[in-house]
């Protein structure tokens, strides 16, 4: 996915991640022929992400991704917490860590 999609489609996540009270850890899209996975992972700072985070965020994405249509073709959405094996997309991740044991 080029830059500017990619902009795109964080500047369409970003407000709702917000509305949630939840933190845009970050996201993959992964596009294969007529198909393609958007993986979104959402984080807070002060308690764990439960499955009610995800559920509602999910469905906010899902409405939003329908009306603006960012991504060709079918796909699957997938929300979850970033997980213990989190990947680190900015600079700041790796700073949050800093002194944890790997």
């Amino acid at each position: 996915m080029g830059d500017s999609k990619r902009e795109a489609l964080e500047q369409l996540l970003l407000p709702v991640a917000e509305r949630h009270g939840v933190l845009l850890h970050g996201f993959d899209l992964v596009l294969s022929r007529g198909s393609g996975l958007l993986r979104i992972y959402i984080d807070h700072l002060q308690r764990h992400i439960g499955v009610e985070d995800c559920e509602a965020v999910s469905r906010d994405v899902s409405a939003l991704l329908d009306v603006h249509d960012p991504i060709p073709g079918e796909y699957r959405l997938e929300v979850s917490s970033p997980g213990f094996d989190r990947p680190l997309f900015q600079p700041a991740h790796y700073s949050r860590f800093v002194g944890h044991e790997v």
